[in-house]
This record gives C-alpha cells, sequence and structure tokens, in this order.
C-alpha cells in the first residue's frame, strides 16, 4: 500500500490499520518529522533502535526483539535506520512471523523501482510504504503556516524569505522555526528581526 506522506502528517492514526512501514526518499526532513511524531505517538511503548548494520552482523537480533515479550510494556515499536536491500530477507521473515504487538518502521534513502523492499511494501495490503520526495513551494509554504500559526504577524512575504533563504531545505527550515518560535515568542513577528534572526545578507 503506497500512502501521501502530507497525508500521514496531518493524521499520523490513518497508520492504525497497517503493521509495518517503509519511509524512503530524498527527503530527510519529512522522515524526522514524522519520526518525532511516531515516537511521541508511542511513548507508553517500549522503543528499539537498530541501524541496518546492526541486523546484517546479527541475523537473529531483529526477530528475537519480535519475539520477546517487554518486560516493561505490551507494545513495541522498532526503528530501523538507513536500510537497503541487504536485510530484505530478515524484515520479510519477521513480517511474516510477527505477532501483533510490535509496530516496524523502516527508513531509507532513495530506493530505485527494482528494490525488493519498496515492491514488498508497495504491494501487501497490511504494510504500507510512504514515499518522501522533496517538497515543493506549495508544501512549504503550508509546512510554515502551520508551525507558526501562533507567532502573530506572520506574512506570505516572510514564509517567503524562510523558504528561499534554506533553500527550500526541509531540516534547516525546521531549525529556523525553532529559532523563530523562541525569539518571537512574546511579541509580534517583524521583517526587520525576521531578516536579521535569519541571519540574511542584502
Amino acid at each position: 500500500m503506497i500512502l501521501k506522506s502530507y497525508i500521514v502528517e496531518q493524521d499520523l492514526n490513518i497508520l492504525n490499520k497497517y503493521q509495518a512501514f517503509l519511509l524512503y526518499g530524498e527527503n530527510d526532513g519529512i522522515k524526522d518529522d514524522i519520526k518525532t511524531k511516531l515516537k511521541k505517538l508511542n511513548k507508553d511503548c517500549e522503543i528499539i533502535n537498530f541501524f541496518e548494520t546492526d541486523i546484517i552482523k546479527n541475523k537473529n537480533i531483529l526477530y528475537e526483539n519480535i519475539a520477546n515479550k517487554s518486560l516493561f510494556n505490551d507494545k513495541k515499536v522498532i526503528f530501523i535506520q538507513t536500510a537497503t536491500d541487504k536485510i530484505f530477507n530478515q524484515i520479510a521473515e519477521c513480517l511474516e512471523r510477527e505477532n501483533g504487538k510490535t509496530k516496524i518502521y523502516i527508513f531509507s534513502d532513495i530506493l530505485d523501482k527494482k528494490s525488493k523492499l519498496r515492491s514488498l511494501f508497495e504491494k501487501e495490503k497490511n504494510i504500507a510504504t510512504i514515499p518522501c520526495y522533496e517538497d515543493n513551494a506549495r508544501t512549504l509554504i503550508n509546512y510554515i503556516s502551520i508551525e507558526l500559526k501562533e507567532i502573530k504577524g506572520l506574512t506570505g512575504e516572510m514564509i517567503n524569505l524562510i523558504i528561499s533563504n534554506s533553500n527550500s531545505n526541509r531540516k534547516i527550515i525546521k531549525s529556523e522555526i525553532t529559532k523563530i518560535k523562541n525569539y518571537f515568542i512574546k511579541k509580534n513577528i517583524n521583517k526587520e528581526d525576521l531578516l536579521e534572526l535569519l541571519n540574511i545578507r542584502n
């Protein structure tokens, strides 16, 4: 099943009906945002992090963590970072034997159409893939507007300044948004202070 990243960002409850997820693509900003939201949403679960290298070194580690009952929580969440087709067999096996109490989130860079991981997650109905492509102007305007909705005085011109100053990179924009929220927490935003805060040189 293929899910649109912007729809998932708007409502993570969409993910409840799926067992596992593959997030891939060049937009690390979207992946980071979704990952942060998932960690907050699953703060009462046991969260386990693996890198692909961990699974290559120990081929049983993934299944063992799914099969073993948690001492502290009924449910587990597993994050797998930098995954490629090198660990396809281990992931496929775990999905077949999964116990219903573990959610698996797999993060990858760009995967071509021939990727076995991508193909598996696109075709099966109980698992989903979330392609994370580069943002366009519309998605970034929407993203900044939502993130800064509490900031008074924000204009379209200011949003465009943030986008152009970050080269349309969501990770940089996220950092700028943090600065803006902290600086303008008790006062209206204005163009002069924003230019200085963004360190824009005319």
